[in-house]
């Protein structure tokens, strides 16, 4: 058989083989150096299963590889899932609905980020709807002179350039600040008598 016929043979073995559970093919050589393939190994031969995925060296080409995901190959399967696992940020600090109680009004604001922070980011934390300054590669921030009151907390995940990867539930949570009025003081009463 000249080479012509073994690629053809492997071309149409290769076609028949790509059905579900396909057959293994055999490669041997005979005795005047010629490579054959088969779907079963004549008896008294030493033939090799040959892996559909590699092409056999045919002529003087390089061999070349075909995998059903190359990136899984690479590990670019691997750092692309890392990146793409979502980012979560959590403000674990106030709590939801906790009362604090601080006359000067400082409050430190602490987050998490799961699974893992990136190396460089930034976080944002808007105070009742406004933004307070940006902190960077930090999950605490001090926000002082809080008014009493209600407020509503809620961090956001930056990206160096300001891309939001993440925002937090907001919280709400309430500061008790004693007045700084003095206490009024009676006033007198004119006599009714």
């Amino acid at each position: 058989m000249n080479n012509k016929h073994g690629i053809g043979v492997l071309t149409l073995l290769l076609l028949t083989s790509f059905g579900a559970d396909a057959a293994k093919v055999y490669s041997w050589v005979d005795g005047n150096g010629v490579t054959h393939y088969t779907d079963a190994p004549p008896p008294g031969t030493k033939a090799k299963v040959v892996d559909l995925r590699v092409a056999p060296l045919i002529g003087g080409s390089p061999s070349s590889v075909q995998v059903d995901n190359f990136n899984s190959l690479t590990g670019a399967d691997a750092s692309k899932k890392k990146e793409a696992a979502k980012l979560v940020i959590e403000l674990l600090s106030p709590e939801q609905g906790s009362t604090l109680r601080d006359n000067t009004g400082n409050i430190v604001f602490q987050g998490q980020i799961s699974p893992k922070p990136p190396t460089q980011y930034d976080v944002r934390l808007t105070l009742d709807g406004k933004a307070a300054p940006i902190v960077s590669n930090s999950l605490s921030i001090r926000i002082e002179n809080v008014d009493r009151g209600a407020h509503e907390a809620q961090l956001e995940l930056l990206t160096k350039d300001g891309t939001i990867l993440a925002k937090s539930t907001p919280v709400t949570f309430y500061l008790h600040r004693a007045s700084v009025d003095p206490a009024p003081k009676p006033t007198p009463k004119a006599d009714q008598g």
